[in-house]
């Protein structure tokens, strides 16, 4: 699965999961897109200033809890 494939990367390298993921969270990854050093360093900052706790639990909790309703009134 997915998301525990991204739960096993925070655990192994908090500081590396959180430089990868710039690229696929700002769609640095589809062509010509242009990638911003700045942007990708606050992102990193940001998400390595999260406890490895908090960030795992965080996506336990996104990838288990079923938002169906709420986006539907959204």
């Amino acid at each position: 699965m997915v998301f525990d494939d991204i739960r096993a990367n925070v655990v192994k390298d908090h500081s590396q999961f959180f430089k990868d993921l710039t690229v696929p969270f700002y769609g640095y990854n589809k062509p010509g897109a242009k990638s911003s050093q700045g942007v990708q360093d606050s992102f990193w900052l940001q998400g390595i200033q999260v406890s490895i706790i908090g960030a795992y639990d965080c996506i336990k909790a996104f990838s288990e809890t079923d938002q169906t309703e709420d986006l539907k009134s959204g």
